[in-house]
């Protein structure tokens, strides 16, 4: 790719640096790096100069707030005083998540901040840069292929993979994320009849300092992006340079409210985190793309199980706080069971903590007779449970997610948060339908005994666990 023209590019660290040293390698006239500490901005023009082809290569830096208009428009006057026109500009400026929590916890400020930088100042960034650019003589797209057109100039805004999909807990990244492609389609548009493209691309996990940072905080993060991106490591803040260069080049001249994604594979799983805020398990090789490694199942909040009892005062108090006992994996790492009580017997001895003790010193089969279950199972995307039938009541609850429930009959309910099935000692199968069958659900159950079963003719009906035994065998 040939650059003939000059560069503008805000962001002096990761994917912005990467940008501005491609366009010197590539032969831009000129170059002004704008960033919020002039310092950066200026080491990495010193480093452009260093790898520049043209021979009359110049580079400037200059100090930029996105989030204040008169600060972009003085960047961007300074940039077309010292170049003479702006031909490719490129907006790398945002920041991320700092806490990430459900919407019900989320931080209002930490939203309004995120809104302000990363959606208020792209905007303010594009609309500033399409005003001058409007004002730009044409020039020849490609000289030797003139029906090619003419360009006036070319903005790139740098997005994210999560502005095509959501990650919990950082409702406020998503909404930034997936109001900055909104932007660039719709000046798409408005710059289309002045010659002016307008694009995004929209990495996942990038090799950048923000991400090493993120590795720091979080040792298992590295292992958990190689496994968790398809082509099984992160990119390099040069390989979404490569993208941008691309988009501003001629050999994109065909190219405006272009989006493109470079995740590696990632967002083909929906299913798979793209934050490194949340420590979640990745998928492996499962043909289902998607493992289990812990409880919680990836992308379902932690839960966590209080035990009351008595003092030695006869009060009421809170004997321990914990997650649960006995997770086992079920279903090829597709889901996990987490036991939170069991009762061998009715009536429950609760002298002592005697309930307790048992409860944790064994895992309990499927159910006991004459006793009670209380157990919870997160389901990964799209997992089916097996036809079976217990003979027992069951109390199924959703806790988290969307689930088909089906009878052997083939009748069949969609049951949403907080419904509740009464299961008498019928067959059935669970499906998890969260977001079309693209993310996980969870779902508790209190299995109580009951009687022997006869059906209309008399006959005893028996209970089968199908595939589901294997997890119950030997308890």
């Amino acid at each position: 790719m040939d650059f003939t023209g000059s560069a503008f590019v805000i962001g002096a660290s990761g994917i912005g640096k990467a940008c501005a040293l491609a366009f010197a390698r590539y032969g831009v006239r000129g170059i002004v790096i704008a960033d919020l500490t002039l310092k950066a901005a200026s080491a990495v023009a010193a480093e452009c100069k260093s790898q520049a082809i043209h021979p009359d290569f110049l580079a400037e830096a200059v100090a930029v707030d996105i989030t204040k208009e008169e600060s972009v428009h003085q960047a961007i006057a300074y940039a077309h005083q010292v170049l003479g026109r702006i031909d490719y500009a490129v907006n790398s400026a945002g920041v991320g998540v700092q806490l990430a929590n459900e919407i019900a916890e989320a931080s209002v400020s930490e939203f309004e901040k995120m809104f302000k930088v990363n959606v208020t100042g792209t905007f303010i960034v594009t609309r500033a840069l399409s005003a001058l650019m409007k004002t730009q003589d044409p020039v020849p797209v490609d000289e030797a292929v003139p029906a090619r057109g003419v360009s006036q100039g070319s903005i790139v805004n740098v997005g994210s993979a999560s502005g095509f999909v959501a990650t919990p807990g950082m409702v406020q990244y998503t909404a930034a994320k997936h109001a900055v492609i909104g932007i660039t389609k719709n000046a798409a548009l408005d710059n289309a009849k002045h010659g002016i493209r307008v694009n995004s691309v929209c990495p996942s996990w990038v090799d950048t300092p923000m991400i090493r940072k993120a590795m720091d905080d979080i040792p298992e993060l590295g292992e958990m992006i190689q496994k968790a991106v398809p082509l099984g490591r992160i990119a390099l803040a040069e390989e979404v340079a490569d993208a941008v260069m691309f988009l501003s080049s001629s050999r994109a001249s065909y190219a405006t409210g272009c989006n493109m994604i470079l995740d590696g594979g990632l967002t083909r799983y929906p299913r798979i985190p793209s934050s490194p805020s949340l420590t979640m398990a990745p998928p492996n090789n499962n043909p289902n793309g998607y493992y289990v490694e812990s409880f919680p199942a990836p992308g379902l909040r932690q839960i966590v199980r209080h035990i009351t009892g008595l003092n030695e005062q006869g009060k009421s108090v809170f004997l321990h706080s914990d997650h649960g006992d006995h997770h086992r994996f079920m279903v090829q790492n597709q889901a996990i069971s987490n036991l939170l009580y069991s009762t061998q017997e009715t009536p429950v001895d609760l002298n002592n903590n005697i309930d307790i003790q048992k409860a944790k010193e064994k895992e309990p089969p499927f159910h006991y007779k004459s006793g009670s279950i209380v157990r919870m199972i997160d389901f990964g995307p799209g997992v089916e449970s097996p036809l079976h039938r217990a003979m027992t009541i069951d109390y199924g609850i959703i806790v988290e997610g969307v689930f088909e429930l089906i009878l052997d009959s083939g009748e069949k309910r969609i049951m949403r948060q907080g419904d509740v099935s009464v299961q008498r000692a019928t067959a059935h199968k669970w499906v998890n339908v969260t977001g079309n069958g693209t993310l996980p659900g969870r779902v508790m159950w209190v299995l109580l005994d009951c009687k022997e079963v006869v059906d209309a003719k008399g006959e005893k009906v028996e209970g089968y666990l199908g595939s589901l035994q294997e997890h119950y065998e030997g308890r």
